[in-house]
């Protein structure tokens, strides 16, 4: 059983039978088997618990692994978004700026349109001058 020879055995219960008498050891033997199941048992129990804590520690670092995974993709993002985002001043200030130049070139045209109409109105100055100094 541990190791031991049939004359260790045969050894031991002699010894047991002289030092308990036949009285006592069939209580003694009774009670020795329960420590012997209660032993095991304990040892059986220690090694499921440590089972399940060696499992719950490989859960963990599985957990921390994945979350370190979705820290660096959040991350990743958040950088890609805050790139995007410049893009998007950036496309704004070139929409205000082409509002401003379409305004430029409104007032442009405005100001052709008056100089034209200015122009013109010299014209008729001049004309309406020659008309009356040819009628007088």
């Amino acid at each position: 059983m541990f190791g031991m020879g049939i004359t260790e055995i045969l050894l031991i219960a002699i010894v047991a039978v002289i030092a308990l008498g036949p009285e006592k050891l069939p209580d003694a033997m009774v009670k020795i088997a329960k420590i012997f199941n209660s032993v095991k048992k304990g040892i059986s129990d220690a090694k499921t618990t440590l089972d399940n804590e060696l499992n719950i520690a490989e859960l963990k670092e599985e957990a921390n692994k994945f979350k370190a995974q979705i820290e660096d993709t959040k991350s990743s993002l958040s950088i890609e978004n805050k790139f995007d985002l410049g893009l998007d001043d950036i496309l704004k200030d070139d929409l205000e700026a082409s509002k401003n130049d379409n305004e430029v070139e409104k007032i442009k045209e405005k100001f052709a349109k008056v100089n034209e109409d200015k122009a013109q109105k010299s014209k008729d100055e001049k004309f309406s001058l020659k008309n009356s100094e040819e009628v007088k």
